[in-house]
């Protein structure tokens, strides 16, 4: 079948954000309108979009986050990564007071250490998902907004850069408007590169620190139960209890657990269940990415690269 052509200049929807581009940030009409007419359509992507719920979710069961994550070859590359990029982790943990181990947490789970993550074009991604009618075309318009303002401040060619299929990029895949916020130069060649290693670095120790991370908590330690009572409260991200009251449902921590209040995390692995609370620096870890099952992994390959 052959591919939908779409020549996004023409759009009024498109034109419009161009009318409204230039008086606004300066940009010129021309050059706006030539970058909309090389835009490709990304049929597949916008079909992700379409319905009610994303189709092609990236935030995957627990079970498959342990299986390939969570285990010993996996954690070894970390450990190759943390000596291979030695002097920015240990400058962005001095700087921003995150430790390596956190860093480099994330940029497994993202991208495999820049493995993954440069797959699409996000010019043409974001502009699809801009122009043309989905669930999310009001925020895909906003950060094609945003992709403009960071390659002028950064001299990036927009129809150069990789990511992902909804447009974030770099190795802790960033989308344009939280480039822009947290990005940091951290390499000192005068741009904030979301295809550098070292300002990739940066950005996420930038976003933990901006949102009160500490490496003096524990982020998370593992839950024991008794009784049946740990069933009926409910689990997530945003599911935060008195100690006093998981104690009445026959949940305690199994490590010592130093706030009077605690995340309460359940998740069932096959025939089994994982419980888990979380302090203030596991909420952190959601703000990036609301879900429970990544948080904990983030939080315990942390661990494992520490040795604990």
């Amino acid at each position: 079948m052959q591919a939908k052509t779409v020549d996004y200049s023409r759009l009024p929807a498109a034109r419009a954000f161009v009318e409204k581009m230039h008086p606004r940030y300066g940009f010129d009409r021309g050059r706006l309108l030539t970058l909309l007419s090389e835009a490709k359509h990304q049929g597949r992507t916008l079909a992700r979009y379409r319905g009610r719920v994303k189709v092609g979710a990236t935030d995957y069961s627990w079970h498959r986050y342990k299986s390939k994550i969570l285990v010993d070859e996996s954690v070894r590359l970390g450990v190759k990564f943390m000596r291979q990029q030695y002097r920015w982790l240990q400058k962005a943990s001095r700087k921003y007071g995150v430790s390596p181990e956190i860093i480099t947490a994330f940029i497994r789970v993202e991208s495999k250490f820049g493995l993954y993550g440069h797959e699409y074009p996000v010019w043409d991604s974001l502009v699809t998902l801009a122009f043309n009618l989905n669930r999310k075309q009001k925020f895909f318009r906003s950060e094609l907004e945003k992709l403009l303002i960071l390659a002028r401040r950064n001299r990036l060619d927009v129809l150069k850069l990789r990511g992902s299929f909804a447009g974030a990029m770099g190795c802790v895949q960033q989308v344009p408007s939280i480039q822009l916020r947290y990005g940091v130069d951290l390499d000192g060649d005068g741009r904030k590169a979301p295809d550098s290693m070292a300002d990739c670095i940066g950005s996420i120790a930038n976003f933990l620190h901006h949102y009160g991370w500490r490496d003096s908590r524990p982020t998370l330690v593992k839950a024991r139960h008794r009784g049946e009572g740990f069933r009926r409260l409910r689990s997530g991200y945003r599911s935060r209890y008195p100690l006093t009251v998981l104690k009445r449902h026959g949940i305690e921590p199994a490590a010592r657990f130093p706030e009077s209040q605690a995340y309460y995390i359940r998740m069932r692995d096959v025939k089994k269940w994982d419980l888990y609370l979380g302090d203030r620096n596991y909420r952190i870890i959601t703000l990036y990415n609301a879900s429970k099952r990544y948080a904990v992994t983030i939080a315990l390959y942390a661990k494992a690269l520490r040795g604990n």
